[in-house]
């Protein structure tokens, strides 16, 4: 009777070692796999522009459709959004996501404007890189900060690299596309083709051109100049082709884009 007893015992603990050592191995997977989520960390942390990335990585900007479905609503407030093909959007989930813009309180929190005749001023289309993934445009649109005062320039591919981000400290500026070998300034205030697709960013008191520059790999701002600036030395006529309210929107085809 004692023997049985010792052996029920020592079963008893071999059974509790090997509980012991599963839950220890599952707690240890679950520990592996949050410490991957937390890893990744905000990509937009510390400097205050991002420049252009392999917009050829393996891997891409894209949320889970469960994601983007679950957090549409609280991203695209207005139906000014609508027509923005669904990959784009889910890139866009996925920035507010890794930069945890659902989470944050306060000034640290960015996101798409509400009002409805801005809306379509704060996004834009074109092939900025000279190199778009799958024939599909890349993406420009604006994020505001939580102070209604500053905001944030991102330039995305259509898989959702972040191919250029920017913050602009207390302004808020529209922004529309223009098509490559449109006139604009370039570093001095003589009227050049530009070699790209580019942005027309519309400042409170300026307004400047985002050009990507093949060599150096980055988005270059040039500032373009008013009448006022070039002080009547310009002909006639000389005028930059691109405007914010005339330049094109160079919107893609949903049922292209859209997946």
């Amino acid at each position: 009777m004692e023997e049985q007893k010792k052996n029920g015992n020592a079963k008893k603990k071999v059974l509790l070692t090997i509980i012991i050592i599963l839950v220890a191995i599952v707690a240890g997977w679950f520990i592996y796999n949050a410490g991957k989520r937390n890893g990744e960390i905000d990509a937009l942390s510390g400097d205050n522009v991002a420049y252009a990335t392999d917009a050829a990585a393996d891997e891409h900007g894209l949320a889970t459709m469960q994601d983007y479905e679950y957090w549409k609503g609280a991203t695209f407030r207005v139906s000014e959004y609508d027509n923005i093909p669904v990959n784009y959007k889910r890139a866009i989930v996925k920035i507010f996501m890794d930069n945890k813009y659902y989470e944050r309180d306060g000034e640290d929190q960015y996101h798409l404007t509400s009002i409805k005749d801005r809306a379509p001023k704060i996004y834009a289309f074109g092939n900025f890189t000279g190199r778009s993934q799958e024939g599909k445009p890349d993406m420009a649109f604006l994020l505001e900060k939580q102070d209604f005062q500053s905001s944030a320039l991102f330039v995305i591919s259509s898989l959702g690299d972040i191919l250029y981000w920017k913050e602009y400290s207390s302004d808020l500026p529209i922004i529309n596309a223009f098509k490559k070998g449109s006139k604009i300034f370039i570093d001095q205030p003589t009227l050049e083709p530009s070699p790209l697709d580019g942005i027309i960013i519309q400042f409170k008191y300026s307004k400047d051109a985002l050009v990507y520059n093949s060599q150096l790999k980055t988005f270059e701002p040039y500032h373009q100049y008013t009448k006022e600036e070039l002080e009547g030395d310009h002909e006639e006529g000389d005028e930059p082709d691109v405007e914010p309210e005339e330049a094109t929107m160079q919107q893609p085809d949903s049922s292209k884009t859209a997946e």
